[in-house]
């Protein structure tokens, strides 16, 4: 076998801890600044701000829908069915969630990719031409800090 290579800092000369890549399981990219604006604003219940954080972690890949109902939602948070649907529809209404499929009169959501999204870089500058950006009160999509991201 080969040597371990050590890293050393380059000031001191003192070894440097290694830390392997420790996250378990998929990884999404959020936007952090749209993420809080929601958290922040009046304009959502805690409860529709839970779920925001819910979806951003259950979406699959790329611009696939969860494929759940609002009963099935409703169990693995602890909400009624009723709540849930009011809740994504409220979301959806505001395009925080995505329409991405229907059965019956059942939609099929998922999270917007301008909140957060599972897959490449050039995948999501892809999805999101698919869809208009989240409407959330109190987000200034004309921040100098967006400017960058045009």
């Amino acid at each position: 076998m080969g040597a371990v290579r050590r890293l050393v800092d380059a000031d001191t000369g003192e070894p440097v801890p290694y830390a392997p890549y420790a996250f378990s399981g998929r990884h999404t990219q959020v936007d952090k600044a749209r993420v809080e604006a929601i958290t922040e604003s009046k304009a959502f219940t805690p409860s529709q701000k839970f779920l925001v954080l819910w979806w951003i972690g259950v979406s699959p890949e790329g611009m696939e829908p969860l494929r759940a109902t609002g009963a099935d939602i409703g169990k693995r948070v602890g909400m009624s069915t009723d709540a849930v649907g009011k809740i994504n529809r409220k979301l959806a209404k505001h395009r925080i969630l995505v329409v991405r499929g229907r059965i019956g009169n059942y939609n099929f959501y998922r999270i917007s990719p301008y909140i957060a999204f599972h897959g490449t870089g050039l995948e999501q500058r892809e999805a999101v031409k698919t869809c208009n950006p989240p409407d959330i009160p109190g987000f200034d999509e004309n921040a100098p800090a967006r400017w960058e991201a045009q």
